[in-house]
């Protein structure tokens, strides 16, 4: 027999087959080891290294707010949180003490049950687990304070909200794996949600069932944590507005007669500042998490400053602009299982953020924009007022420091509380009337009116478009055969002419002194489209601040729709009509920029942001003119911002002592606003709908300082639906000139001796 020298015997052969089977069987155990090794090596490495590794994080403080001088305007207390393990808000952990029962009371034979036989074991204990549990809640709620069902309530919530993050957080890791297994396969690779399901950091959290409880609740709670499971006491603080309600006296001795008395009148304030301030949120969104995960996807460096559920997040505002300065980072505890080592990083408060806001001044502003006070009401002197007597009017007030675009004041008008936040919501935010939740000084943009002459004529002069010495006569219509468009505000009102009444054509000065509309009708269709449109932008139209406090509106500039200018929006545009909006910030803007003698610096409401200047080379002549007409305008008789006329007689809307004043009043045309049945706007002519407000809207814009001097700052108000600028926003407009005198910001003058003190 010839022998195959490879396979030299049976024994070989079957030897060898017994190899290869080997090697068959072992194949996918290899490929499994590889993968395993190789693939997913420094993942799985990972993973086990920090199953070794524990972390405990310590709360941190969020930053301070302050005003200008320093005064707090928002701030961390002391207090506490009761917070429990999540798995006792599932309940998972009365089945986890009934399974640890029923495996003690069975050692020997456990391993030998089938599944079956556990599971009846374990519910015959459960029963007993989950009534201690219930009674845990029921002590706990008694501790606290409050009753079960508010307990049952936050329960779901958390519940609910940690489901709605893990299910977030489950869908991006499976998203991500899907997008490395394709990347390695080069081809596509589905994988499913249980391949990534991974109880997240909030199933194995404590979260907060209780918020802010005092120093004996907390105590008690303590004693209690031992029978308690899972129950913990966690240092922790509420965030606090010290000057959101304030109470204050305001003197009425310089209002206008028909409000006027020697008998000051004290005022509640709430929500001073709201708007500006922001507020905070108890609800971590999915983008908050997104935006600040605790372990950095790229580098696995971990971010102290991550959100968990159950954190306060600033909302609106500072609190939401700043967040992340605010914020601060939390400290952490590191213990490693393996070696016992504690690692301890100590948590950082989070910064300061400092505001040009005066909340004095503030306050005051508002306190003289309350309906109660006498000013911000309906009253029979306004002269033909669209809205019942009495009233509330709407509205918002700035004042600008003029050397340095700081902004000392923002009031709006209704405004609100965070109880009201929290307690009327829907008062808040479905009212689309008063719409409170509105910052009308920076958020809505309003037709300017006759306050957007000064700034027209300026860039018209500066352009070539017009020169200063050519008069223009006022004839009382814009278009010699049509008297019905067009008009000056005097001959629709007195069928008159400011020429006939002034015995001559206007210059620049006399025509801002009486505004008149042919003058500035002439200067909106000389300056052209381009140029109206040009130097509305200039002075800042179209475009917002980034004050970090909100939403802000750049005002508008153009038609719906986006079609271009024509000559005829030029001229209406003259005059502040038609297609433009501002607000009252853009006004003060502009006004303080005339102040400058033509250098815009863009407002700022942090002491910290950059200031931006820009210089409009304005006509030099142009200015002094333009300051000549405005200075007119609330000191000559026949100034439209001179003198309040009403039942008992006239006098002059301004009656600082030893101050220069330059104004320009505004009463702006404006859209109604009508609502339907569910109280939703709605347009004029739809069936069922109601008239809820209609009439013109009342400017006034200032410049104030000592005489002599460049002014020191410039004060814009506006009242919505209000009227006449003269009437209802001048003498607010003067009362905050009085309310810069009372804080020290303008020296007081004794009216008599004519010395300042």
């Amino acid at each position: 027999m010839k022998i195959n020298p490879l396979l030299p015997s049976m024994f070989h052969r079957r030897l060898a087959l017994l190899y290869a089977l080997m090697v068959v069987a072992f194949l996918p155990i290899g490929a499994k080891l590889g993968w395993l090794t190789v693939v997913r090596g420094d993942e799985l490495r990972a993973e086990a290294e920090r199953a070794l590794v524990r972390h405990r994080w310590t709360p941190t403080v969020r930053g301070h707010v302050l005003d200008r001088k320093g005064r707090v305007l928002a701030q961390d207390t002391p207090g506490f949180d009761i917070a429990v393990d999540y798995e006792v808000i599932t309940e998972e952990w009365a089945l986890r003490q009934a399974t640890a029962d029923a495996r003690a009371a069975n050692r020997d034979a456990w391993l030998a049950l089938s599944l079956e036989q556990r599971e009846l074991l374990i519910a015959q204990s459960l029963p007993e687990h989950e009534r201690a549990l219930q009674e845990m809640w029921d002590e706990f709620a008694r501790v606290g304070g409050v009753d079960r069902a508010t307990i049952d309530a936050r329960k779901g919530a958390i519940l609910a909200e940690v489901r709605r993050v893990a299910s977030s957080v489950w869908a991006r890791a499976r998203e991500q794996r899907q997008e490395e297994l394709t990347r390695r396969a080069r081809r596509p690779v589905e994988v499913s949600l249980a391949e990534v399901v991974r109880p997240i950091r909030e199933q194995r959290q404590a979260h907060v069932i209780l918020r802010n409880v005092d120093d004996g609740t907390a105590f008690a709670f303590r004693r209690l944590s031992e029978r308690m499971p899972g129950v913990r006491v966690i240092d922790a603080g509420a965030r606090q507005y010290p000057y959101e309600t304030m109470r204050l006296r305001i003197a009425r001795d310089t209002f206008p007669a028909p409000v006027r008395t020697e008998e000051p009148i004290e005022v509640e304030l709430r929500g001073v500042a709201t708007h500006a301030l922001g507020w905070m949120r108890e609800r971590v969104f999915a983008e908050d998490i997104e935006r600040r995960p605790m372990r950095d996807r790229a580098s696995g460096a971990i971010d102290r400053g991550h959100y968990q559920v159950g954190d306060h997040v600033g909302q609106s505002g500072v609190e939401a602009a700043m967040e992340d300065s605010l914020r601060g980072l939390r400290g952490q505890t590191t213990l490693h299982l393996d070696t016992g080592e504690r690692e301890e990083t100590p948590a950082e408060p989070g910064h300061d953020v400092r505001l040009t806001i005066d909340i004095a001044l503030q306050a005051r502003v508002q306190a003289l924009m309350t309906p109660e006070v006498g000013l911000a009401q309906v009253a029979e002197w306004h002269r033909e007022p669209t809205l019942p007597i009495g009233s509330p009017l709407n509205g918002a007030a700035v004042v600008l420091d003029v050397q340095t675009g700081e902004i000392l004041a923002m009031v709006t008008t209704p405004t609100f509380t965070r109880e009201d936040l929290r307690d009327r919501p829907d008062a808040i935010f479905n009212d689309p009337v008063n719409n409170p939740w509105v910052n009308r000084a920076i958020g809505a943009p309003y037709p300017p009116g006759s306050i957007a002459k000064a700034p027209l004529i300026l860039g018209a002069v500066t352009s070539g478009a017009h020169r200063l010495g050519h008069a223009i006569e006022c004839t009382g219509h814009f278009l010699p055969n049509r008297r019905d468009v067009f008009r000056c505000w005097i001959y629709k009102q007195f069928n008159t002419t400011h020429t006939a009444r002034r015995g001559g054509a206007l210059h620049a000065p006399e025509a801002l002194s009486v505004s008149c509309n042919i003058y500035f009708y002439t200067i909106g269709r000389a300056l052209g489209p381009s140029g109206v449109e040009e130097w509305y932008r200039n002075f800042g139209v179209g475009e917002g601040w980034g004050l970090g406090i909100g939403p802000e509106s750049g005002g508008f500039l153009g038609r719906i729709g986006g079609a271009p200018l024509d000559v005829g929006d030029a001229i209406n545009m003259g005059i502040g009509q038609g297609p433009v909006a501002w607000t009252p910030l853009h006004a003060a803007d502009a006004y303080a920029t005339i102040a400058r003698g033509g250098l815009r610096i863009v407002p700022r409401i942090r002491t910290d942001a950059p200031a931006h200047a820009e210089d409009l080379r304005l006509d030099p002549e142009a200015m002094r003119q333009t300051l000549e007409g405005l200075r007119m305008a609330v000191t000559e008789r026949d100034g439209t911002g001179s003198t309040l006329t009403h039942a008992s007689g006239s006098e002059p809307i301004f009656n600082v002592p030893g101050l220069r004043v330059y104004g320009k009043t505004g009463t702006a045309q404006a859209p109604a606003i009508w609502t339907n049945d569910a109280n939703e706007l709605v347009p004029a002519g739809t069936p069922g709908a109601r008239l809820r407000v209609e009439g013109d809207h009342s400017w006034f814009v200032v410049l104030v300082g000592e005489p002599g001097a460049t002014p020191r700052y410039s004060i814009a108000v506006m009242m919505e639906y209000a009227g006449s600028g003269g009437r209802v926003s001048g003498p607010i407009a003067n009362q905050i000139i009085h309310a810069l005198v009372e804080e020290g910001y303008l020296p007081r003058v004794d009216a008599l001796a004519g010395r300042a003190r």
